[in-house]
């Protein structure tokens, strides 16, 4: 690693930036997406969440639930930087897709095989646990892939997942999958897509109507600095200071700029992301029951379609890709765009170390990456071949929404927390990593732990596999329930000792 990007990574990632590249997912912007922006600073609170993405709905929705009558003596207060659930939940690919017979090899190797086990399962989980609540290279690389599954299969612990879990290598079976005839095999599994930006969104609406006397949020509200001053912490943003007792750090890549002790711990990463128009040979076939995951299901492949194309030199680099549902009959009242199969598609950083070097410790997210841009814009006709077809045509909406015509609907970048271990940050922050800030007086009301300071985050990437819970475990900690939920893996907590062993270096190996 070059000097100037060992320098960069080792500094504060400073706070999120206004008007960044414009993301698919917040068109058009939610009703609460400029909510208390211009509403006083309250002077203190019992608990501050900062960020308002995927981890901060989590821990605020569990915390209020769990309080259940109580929760009205708990006051919540949620600062976010820019617009609600602005950063990476509205700037993600919108796949909940786990590969765990990909990391199943070198989670065994690092933490045996039953944290191994435990993590998959969290990861997994996380596919019916978001719609629940929702509802309420070459050949080479191909037979690394076949013995990581093969390896995985042997694990009868593991034997629930293994009858959605299927292995297609012959050409026929190929191009049922409309796949280039150049891939070597693919394996299949379930996998859930998800409008994360709604999700949220229509999540914290919720809580503001139910909690209106002890849940705010604050947009473009940036938290600048914390000190500790007796028995509380004391917040500084543009609108003033707010005291609380608690304090949720739920910033993800810009964790380090308040907590600089996790600098090389959790390192922004900025990447790019695409919607493009599938073309027009794709997804007029029915999937043959021998594709499908589900017995009975023949439906059209458009909205049907996730995958992850190994094709890089090393392990674990890859592009993916979700699809978006066919058109539904909505509302005529609805105020939200209809989905039109369009491909989510991402990737493309890690097959150039120096471009990857570059966005290491990057988080100007208000400009597209140009050489991943054109990469990301040109390459799905090769990864789809023949079956292609021709370029689709922009509709009426998209004209009227100003998006892009041809085969890109939008390009923007986003920021990744890559964790130097690769494992999310869970738990209650020791003071020696925020800057020695201790409290005289660390004694909490009632209901709720001892007071300090929280983290969640650096998910590398997975955040959708691992986010939500993770949040939902930190709410549990918070109130005083456990030092641990026996649901979250041991490896995923934080300590000094972890600290001290994760090596972003190490990390580091497999992309640059």
């Amino acid at each position: 690693m070059d000097p100037v990007t060992q320098h960069r990574i080792s500094q504060s990632p400073g706070i999120p930036r206004p008007s960044p590249t414009r993301s698919y997912w917040p068109v058009p912007p939610s009703n609460i997406s400029q909510w208390g922006a211009q509403d006083v600073l309250p002077e203190k609170a019992d608990i501050v969440i900062i960020g308002s993405g995927i981890t901060g709905a989590s821990i605020a929705r569990t915390l209020l639930r769990e309080l259940g009558e109580n929760s009205s003596d708990v006051r919540i207060v949620m600062l976010e930087a820019r617009e609600v659930c602005s950063g990476a939940t509205a700037r993600n690919g919108g796949h909940i897709t786990p590969a765990w017979y990909h990391q199943y090899p070198e989670l065994v190797k690092t933490y045996g095989k039953e944290t191994a086990h435990e993590i998959i399962k969290f990861q997994v989980s996380h596919v019916h646990k978001l719609l629940s609540i929702a509802e309420e290279d070459d050949r080479t690389r191909f037979e690394i892939a076949r013995e990581n599954y093969t390896e995985y299969r042997k694990e009868e612990e593991l034997s629930s997942l293994h009858q959605v879990t299927r292995l297609y290598e012959d050409k026929e079976q190929l191009q049922a999958l409309q796949l280039s005839s150049s891939f070597s095999g693919v394996i299949g599994t379930v996998f859930g897509t998800m409008h994360a930006y709604r999700f949220v969104t229509g999540i914290l609406s919720r809580l503001l109507k139910s909690h209106t006397a002890n849940f705010q949020i604050l947009a473009k509200t940036p938290c600048i600095s914390i000190t500790a001053a007796s028995s509380t912490y004391v917040i500084e943003t543009p609108k003033g200071t707010i005291r609380s007792a608690h304090i949720v750090h739920a910033t993800n890549a810009w964790t380090s700029h308040l907590l600089p002790g996790f600098r090389r711990k959790i390192v922004p990463l900025r990447g790019e992301m695409t919607s493009q128009r599938p073309g027009t040979g794709l997804g007029f076939g029915q999937i043959p029951p021998s594709l499908s995951t589900t017995p009975s299901s023949s439906s059209n492949w458009q909205g049907s379609r996730t995958f992850i194309f190994y094709t890089g030199g090393k392990d674990g680099i890859f592009d993916y890709l979700t699809q978006q549902m066919q058109p539904c009959k909505v509302s005529s009242a609805s105020k939200y765009p209809l989905p039109r199969t369009e491909l989510m598609f991402g990737g493309g950083l890690a097959f150039n170390p120096e471009l990857f070097c570059a966005q290491l410790g990057n988080t100007d997210d208000t400009q597209s990456i140009p050489e991943l841009s054109t990469y990301l814009s040109s390459v799905l006709p090769c990864y789809f071949g023949e079956n292609w077809g021709d370029d689709a045509e922009s509709s009426e909406e998209d004209d009227r929404l100003n998006w892009g015509k041809g085969r890109t609907k939008a390009s923007w970048s986003g920021l990744i927390g890559l964790s130097a271990d690769s494992n999310p940050w869970v738990g209650r922050v020791p003071a020696s990593l925020a800057e020695g800030r201790k409290l005289e007086v660390d004694k909490s009301q009632a209901g709720l732990a001892d007071a300090g300071e929280w983290v969640c985050g650096g998910y590398s990437g997975e955040g959708m596999v691992n986010a939500w819970k993770c949040g939902a475990a930190l709410a549990h900690m918070i109130l005083g329930r456990c030092e641990c939920p026996e649901w979250l893996p041991e490896p995923y907590t934080v300590s000094l000792e972890r600290h001290a062993k994760a090596k972003l270096d190490d990390v580091l190996q497999s992309y640059i």
